[in-house]
């Protein structure tokens, strides 16, 4: 089934009025891009552009907005109060299956099994260790029908199991070690920071990293923009694009330049965000990066259906 929580609000998209258009200070005045997206670390390509003044060489204001979730974002910018958002892309998803006014462009977070950010975590003392020992078991998550549901859903059944099964109940990502320790759940897939405080708690332990069930390398992260905005400035889309994908490809590689930046921004202690698990930035478009989550998405009734990836991205 869908999330009835984001149904509900992408739903509710549609009744919202279209803003103008920001008009530029001059003709030859820089483009706003107000771009709304929860501050974690798969912003580092956009924030290390906005710090070293990148998008300004090119004419572009870019000013990054904290938001609620991705979905409060993606909200954001189907009505057009903000330009560009980022978030999960199961919302984009949503958006483009109802029509709204939403359009990709650019791939975000990648998941890269070298870089294990998220990992399936049981209690310390747990004998789980497959899918099959999972069945008929309850599984946190930090919202009914996310991403995680998804991943999990998918490794139990690729591991013997059936995900059908399962019983998942909401528990915030920040409960979850003691959770599991009092086995009040039997399972918990988490993601950094608080995936290396639970592991340093000694609390609990990693069985898998569940994401591989989708594919070991694609696009989970998008970033979008409202689509009649970037029809009308698509100069400013495509210097965006390129140099966010630039600036991925520089912050992939040199995590300690770019710790201060995210520390200030996430509000993680530079000494504990040092210590994680980077999550990789996408360097192109490809649509191929995309696929593998829309069609998991559309096997496990998280959309409708399943369609091509290339039919979301801004030409």
């Amino acid at each position: 089934m869908f999330s009835v929580r984001l149904i509900a609000a992408v739903a509710a998209l549609a009744l919202l009025p279209l803003a103008a258009a920001p008009r530029n200070a001059s003709a030859q005045g820089p483009v706003l891009i107000r771009l709304g997206g929860v501050l974690t670390d798969d912003l580092t390509p956009v924030l290390y552009a906005v710090h070293e003044g990148l998008y300004k060489k090119a004419g572009l204001d870019v000013q990054v907005i904290s938001t609620s979730s991705g979905t409060a974002a993606t909200t954001a910018a189907v009505s057009g109060a903000y330009e560009m958002g980022k978030g999960s892309a199961v919302a984009s998803f949503v958006a483009h299956l109802k029509g709204l006014p939403l359009v990709l462009v650019a791939n975000g977070a990648i998941w890269n099994p070298k870089v294990p950010f998220n990992e399936l975590l049981v209690a310390a003392d747990s004998s789980i260790k497959t899918g099959a020992e999972l069945n008929g078991k309850t599984i946190g998550v930090p919202a009914l029908n996310d991403l995680n549901t998804l991943v999990t859903e998918a490794w139990v059944d690729q591991n013997g199991g059936d995900s059908k099964t399962l019983h998942f109940i909401e528990i915030p990502n920040s409960l979850a070690a003691s959770a599991l320790a009092a086995h009040r759940i039997d399972a918990d897939a988490l993601q950094d920071p608080q995936l290396h405080d639970a592991l340093a708690s000694g609390q609990v332990k990693a069985i898998a990293e569940p994401y591989s069930a989708i594919s070991t390398h694609f696009a989970f992260g998008v970033y979008f923009a409202n689509k009649d905005w970037a029809a009308a400035h698509p100069q400013a889309v495509r210097d965006w694009t390129r140099i966010t994908y630039q600036a991925a490809a520089y912050t992939n590689t040199h995590h300690a330049e770019t710790a201060p930046i995210m520390a200030d921004a996430t509000k993680v202690p530079l000494d504990v965000l040092e210590k994680l698990q980077r999550v990789e930035g996408a360097t192109s478009s490809d649509p191929a990066l995309l696929q593998p989550f829309i069609d998991a998405a559309a096997k496990y009734k998280l959309i409708s259906n399943a369609f091509p990836a290339k039919d979301l991205f801004f030409q």
